[in-house]
């Protein structure tokens, strides 16, 4: 099993389509550090006074609007004829004056979105490379070569498996850390007000871990799907079909139509965007009153990111096991 998954590791990263994405993930890096940098700008002290000032009135009417909605939701007080609330009263994050700023960067306020970023590109390589790794070995004939050499199946897969996904896990931990290093150098130079401590940084430790698993998904997925299809292009014809089709499809129908989301539940994305944030709101009702009286808001379902982590694992277990199975059966047919 050594030699051969440091003969599927060389093979991986001597591929040309492995060279690509990791100039093309590399090059994105590159543009969005320099976009950053062109927003460069160090706030005078009467911008920063201002600021503070505007974040404290706007965190009394703030914390005045979530009081007053999860009053509602609780069924404990009434709301204003023809006021609805958000979704699980969610507001976003509380103003403080670093958010009041318009202007300049700021990693300790902007380092979620920038991992959900991270998290989006890594996964879609993982995909790309787990699918073309294994894809690429059926279609040319390169696989049937192989077993000549080690007959046993079970033991090839899931060499090649070990191997796309450990290389994908290490080309994340790297991008990863050139990003965040990036990043935080764009702050620095910045000088914003922006302080992070260490629980923000271990919160971005985990965040890091939880991007690097998600593309180690995104890998096996693909592997898996070009592993029974034989071909790199069954794999990026069904992520495509996947992502438009039900994904875009389910959204834009529901939006036609009004009302709760009820697929949502049902959606891959959802449950990525639960494990990225710890937690996700699938289904809900808003609060609403009218001259009857009100209706307060209910959370019909909502997920954490330990629920995601089994579906996400769950999913990726049933498609192995079905190119497992389909690596067998062509052993005996």
């Amino acid at each position: 099993m050594t030699p051969l998954l440091r003969a599927e590791w060389s093979r991986l990263f001597s591929r040309r389509v492995t060279l690509v994405t990791l100039v093309l993930i590399a090059t994105l890096l590159a543009f969005l550090t320099f976009g950053f940098t062109l927003t460069r700008s160090s706030p005078t002290a009467d911008e920063i006074s201002t600021a503070g000032k505007r974040a404290e009135a706007a965190a009394v009417i703030y914390d005045r609007n979530v009081a007053l909605c999860e009053a509602v939701q609780s069924g404990t007080e009434t709301a204003p004829p023809g006021v609805n609330f958000p979704r699980g009263c969610d507001y976003g994050a509380r103003p403080t004056a670093d958010s009041m700023l318009d202007f300049g960067f700021s990693f300790a306020r902007q380092w979620p979105a920038l991992f959900t970023t991270a998290a989006i590109v890594l996964t879609v390589a993982g995909f790309v490379l787990g699918a073309s790794f294994v894809g690429v070995e059926w279609s040319s004939g390169g696989m049937l070569n192989l077993l000549l050499w080690a007959p046993r199946r079970g033991t090839v897969l899931a060499g090649k498996l070990i191997a796309a996904c450990a290389g994908v896990a290490l080309v994340s931990v790297v991008y990863l850390t050139a990003w965040t290093g990036a990043f935080v150098a764009v702050d620095a130079v910045n000088d914003t007000v922006s302080v992070m401590g260490f629980a923000d940084w271990m919160s971005l430790l985990i965040t890091a871990v939880r991007v690097a698993l998600l593309a180690m998904a995104g890998t096996a997925l693909g592997f898996a799907i070009a592993s029974m299809g034989r071909h790199t292009s069954t794999a990026l014809g069904v992520g495509i079909a996947y992502l438009l089709v039900y994904e875009l499809g389910a959204i834009i129908l529901f939006q036609v139509i009004g009302g709760v989301d009820y697929s949502a539940k049902y959606r891959l994305s959802s449950w990525v965007s639960a494990w990225l944030n710890k937690s996700h709101t699938f289904e809900s009702t808003s609060a609403s009153c009218t001259d009857t009286g009100c209706t307060p808001a209910e959370t019909v379902l909502s997920g954490s990111w330990q629920q995601a982590g089994l579906v996400l694992a769950l999913v990726v277990a049933v498609l192995l096991a079905g190119a497992f199975t389909s690596m067998r059966r062509r052993d005996t047919n």
